[in-house]
This record gives structure tokens, sequence and C-alpha cells, in this order.
């Protein structure tokens, strides 16, 4: 029994002829049981062949002295063992450290209620000693304040000096009574600590190569040989490393690495795509005896190509009790997931963030709004629109929007006017969602009867203007005779103007206005109405042919167009 015992110790200490025997090792002054049942100390023998008998020794916190006694085994603490000392009444109230005490730990308790004359204060440090049969304080620590509660003070290096650099708070809940202190450094320990897990560069955008950099350190007191880091990202997000997921070959390392030394293993991780990846390094060592600090996990967040995503469609001043609201498309060929991007107006500190997860394929739009109200007025499905808490206001005479990836780096901005369009329940609509953001002339009104288009193409979307005016109309002739073939003209037109206020008139051949089919109606670059034959009393207009003007004016350049058409009214002989 006393090799096994001495066993145990050599793994976690040093010894030195100079130091004493027996000395405190952890205290309990703050448990997660009762305080008057669960409060412990333990000791130690750090001798390598002698046995201490603990006859007449006492343990005081300064405000009392009590006598420890035995509870089954005697008081005879051998070379390399673990005594713990109990509250008196633990064993008729409490069974918190049954199933943590080892059988090889010599349990021991006290000749008074409780520790001191009120137990160990959690308000005030106390020093605790250790007193042997002669009277000499052996050991003596005072324990610092702050742990959590079940979580002990613990020495770090049992044969080094009782100083608060030496002590620290247990690593595990109940500490680690009559075993070895959680604390104490190991024979083989490899780890991966915080901030050891590193990127380079740390900022990087879709298509990159990051360099993946992680240290190994040797925290215990041999050697360490023949130990594998490997990279891995978790794709599934489950937390479990799995066939798939493992980044390239990793590292391995033959020669020893020596106690206090560390190691580097790099990997380059190349092509890699937008988004957040969960990168894990992971250390492969047989022989390490905690594997807790084994595994490090670090977010990688790789920003999307410029203009991936862009602001379409704005609007800035909806109807009362309507909501604002911004819709953005993906002009990308990848789908985007928006979790975690945010939106700002010119208050750029203060953003609203989406915080769902949000898959917005290629060549899609979504809607960003400050409630559900727009719902009342506009067809958006539901995977189409999300609502963002702490939405940011938008002024009616001028603001700025901008979208923000995950990265927090800016994806779009829009430094919109009243003057570009929208207003009074109407959207503000880019014409061309490839066209740049900040220029006045990719923006106008929506022309659509609901105000808006969310979710969908914009009214006034033109793929390229073209460069002439053009009017066609058809069927031509046609025959307003109700008989449901060719009773309605459609005339089409195409204007070299982004947006326009357009007005459309049909005149007999004697120059007399019969039909006045738009009035300055805003239109985008092109459109279609219908003539039904009828004039504007509401009476067939009668057979023959007729002249379809249009005119077209944008206000922003002071640009005027004009175009004429004929057209033949017919009716069956």
């Amino acid at each position: 029994m006393k090799k096994i015992f001495l066993v145990i110790l050599t793994m976690f200490c040093k010894f030195s002829p100079a130091s004493p025997q027996v000395v405190l090792t952890e205290i309990m002054f703050n448990p997660a049981g009762s305080e008057s049942d669960d409060e412990f100390i333990e000791i130690v023998n750090l001798s390598e062949s002698e046995s201490v008998d603990l006859t007449g020794w006492q343990i005081s916190d300064s405000t009392g002295f009590d006598k420890i006694i035995a509870v089954d085994e005697g008081l005879v603490l051998d070379p390399g063992q673990f005594g713990i000392i109990l509250d008196p009444s633990y064993f008729e109230n409490s069974n918190t450290y049954d199933d943590l005490i080892p059988e090889n730990s010599l349990i021991l308790t006290l000749d008074n209620t409780t520790f001191g004359d009120r137990g160990l204060s959690n308000s005030t440090p106390e020093t605790v000693s250790l007193i042997n049969a002669a009277g000499d304080t052996v050991s003596r620590y005072t324990y610092s304040l702050g742990n959590a509660m079940g979580f002990s003070d613990e020495k770090i290096d049992l044969v080094g000096p009782n100083t608060p650099e030496n002590w620290a708070d247990s690593k595990v809940l109940n500490g680690s009574p009559g075993a070895p202190n959680s604390v104490s450094p190991l024979n083989y320990n490899l780890a991966i600590l915080p901030g050891d897990l590193k990127f380079t560069p740390e900022t990087a955008r879709a298509g990159d190569s990051v360099s993946l950099t992680a240290v190994v350190r040797n925290l215990g007191r041999l050697p360490a040989e023949n130990f594998e880091i490997r990279f891995f990202e978790d794709q599934d997000s489950d937390s479990l490393l799995e066939v798939g997921e493992e980044l390239g070959e990793g590292c391995r390392f033959e020669q020893p690495l020596l106690a206090d030394d560390s190691v580097t293993c790099e990997m380059v991780y190349e092509n890699i795509a937008a988004g957040l990846h969960l990168i894990f390094a992971k250390i492969d060592f047989a022989f390490d005896q905690d594997i807790t600090d084994n595994l490090a996990v670090m977010g990688l967040l790789i920003g999307y190509p410029p203009r991936a995503v862009v602001i379409n469609e704005i609007m800035y001043s909806p109807l009362s009790n309507q909501a604002e609201w911004v819709e953005v498309v993906n002009l990308s060929s990848e789908t985007v997931n928006l979790q975690g991007w945010s939106l700002s107006d010119s208050d750029t500190a203060s953003r609203s963030v989406l915080e769902d997860k949000l898959a917005l394929p290629s060549n899609s739009y979504f809607v960003l709004a400050q409630n559900v109200s727009l719902l009342d007025i506009f067809d958006v499905p539901d995977e189409s629109f999300a609502v963002l808490k702490n939405w940011p206001t938008l002024n009616n005479d001028s603001d700025t929007v901008v979208l923000y990836e995950l990265t927090g780096a800016q994806m779009d901005r829009v430094d919109y006017r009243s003057s570009w369009g929208g207003g009074n329940g109407i959207a503000l609509e880019k014409i061309n969602p490839h066209f740049a953001s900040n220029d006045s002339l990719n923006w106008s009104s929506s022309v659509v009867l609901e105000g808006g288009t969310p979710g969908k193409r914009n009214s006034i979307f033109a793929e390229s203007l073209p460069p002439e005016t053009t009017l066609q109309i058809a069927p031509n002739p046609f025959s307003p005779d109700e008989d449901g073939r060719d009773d309605f003209a459609i005339i089409s037109y195409q204007l070299p103007l982004n947006t326009a206020v357009v007005n459309l008139k049909i005149y007999d051949l004697r120059g007399r206005l019969i039909r006045f089919l738009a009035n300055n109606q805003p239109s985008g670059s092109q459109s279609s109405m219908v003539w039904n034959g009828r004039d504007d009393n509401g009476q067939r207009a009668r057979m023959g042919i007729y002249i379809v003007f249009l005119q077209a004016l944008n206000a922003q350049s002071g640009q005027l167009k004009t175009e004429k058409e004929t057209v033949v009214l017919a009716e069956k002989l």
C-alpha cells in the first residue's frame, strides 16, 4: 500500500529534503453544499519513506485550535499519502465527497463541532495552520477569497512555498479531496492554451488562403514525444470531429518536447469559402494525463466578395402606421448566409443585427423590415423577409443606409436624398442593382400601384437602355368588337432614359385628341399600356387610322423624348 501512495505522489510533486514532511495542500472554505458539513482541509505526507503519526496534531484557523482525530483507520499518515480532514457532522449529514475520496486516502476529523470557532470564513481570509504534537507550526497558508462556490484553494507545487502564486482555485467542482490536486503539474500534459490557435491574416475574403497556427505547450514535468496535432473544420456545427472534417495531414512530432517548452504546427487553408468556419486544433498524445486542454476552437470569419449583396430598394417614408424596410439582392453566384449581417443608418456605431440563419440564393431578394406591417400592403413570402430589432429609423429628407457583412465590413452603402425619388408611401428603387449604389441617376420612385416591390424585381428595372425611343403597337390593325379576337391594342415603348414622366395620347387624322391614356405618369425605361378602342367619354371610336403620340421627360437630366406611330381600328365587313 505504501508503494501505491508514493507512486501517486511522485506524479505531482518534486521532493526536497528541506521541505516539511506533512503540509497543507487544499482548503475548502466555501463548499457547494452545507457550510456546517462540507468544509474540509487536505494534508499530504511528502516523505519518500517515513510515516507520520498525527497523534496530538492540531488545525487552527487563527480563531481556534482543533485536535485532529481518527475516523476508522487511525492517525498514521503513510509516505505519499493524502489525508482529508472533514467536518465531524459530515459523516451523518452529507455524502458530497464519498465518490471523490480515493480508498487509499486517510480520512480524519476534529474533536470539535467545526473548524475553529465558527467554521472557515467566506468573507474574511483566514490563516490555516498545521501544528505538530510538539506545538510547532509545520505548514501555514492564508487562503484567498473570490472562489466560486464549491471550488477550493489548491496548492500547485506541493513542496513549494505557501505563497499566493503557488496556490490556485481548483479546476473541478468540489475540489480533489484526498487525491492529487487538479492544479498540480502532471508528468505528461500537452496543452493548447487560449490564444495559441491563430489565423493569418486575421481578415480575409472568399478565395484567399489563410495560415492556421497552433502552439502546443508541454505543461508536464517530463519530456513528451510521438504526438500529433491536427486541424479540423466543424462543418455541421455539432462539435464532433468526424471523418471528412480533417484539414490536411497535420503535424507529427517524434522528438522529445521538453518541459516548459513549446512547438508550433502550421498549415495553409487554401481557397477558403466565405462565412463562419469553426476551426479546431487537436492534440493526440497517448500518455497525456489531462486531455481537457488538448482541444482548441476558434471562429474564422471569411468575408464575402465586394458587392456580393447590395441594397436594392428603400422604403424610407412609409404611409402612416406602416413599416420602413430595405430590400437587398444577392448578386453573387453563391448562396449567402445572412446570419450576423447588420444594417445601420448614418449612425454607423449603432447597428441592427440579423440574428437568424438565413440562406439567400443567388439572384434572390430579401427584405429587412422594421415590423410586420409591410405585409398589410405587400405580398412578401415568409422566407424573403425578417424583422430587425433596434431598427435604425430613416429620415425622410436624407439619410444613409449601410449594409454590413458578418465580419463587420461594409458591404454596400447608399446616401439617399428625397430628390432621388420615393416618399409618402412610395419606395425608392434602384434601376439596376449592378450599377453604382450611390449614383442618384440609378434610383427613382417605384411605379407600381402598391408603392414598392419588396422581394421582387424592381418596377423600374432596366437591363440596359436602348439608344433610341421605340414605340410598338400590336395587333395592328385591331378590332374592338368584343368577339374575343384582337379586341385590344397593346402599346409598348422603350426609352433611352432610366426614369421618366410619360404622356401617351391618341389623335385622329384631323388632329383631334381622342384618348389621353397616360397623363404625367411615372415610368421606368420600358412599359406597356392598353387601348380598348374607346375615347375619353367611353364611346367606341370610329373605324380608321389613329396616331399614337408618346412624350417622355426625365426631370433630373432635362431630356425630352417623343415618338409617334399609327394604329388602325378596324371593323368586320
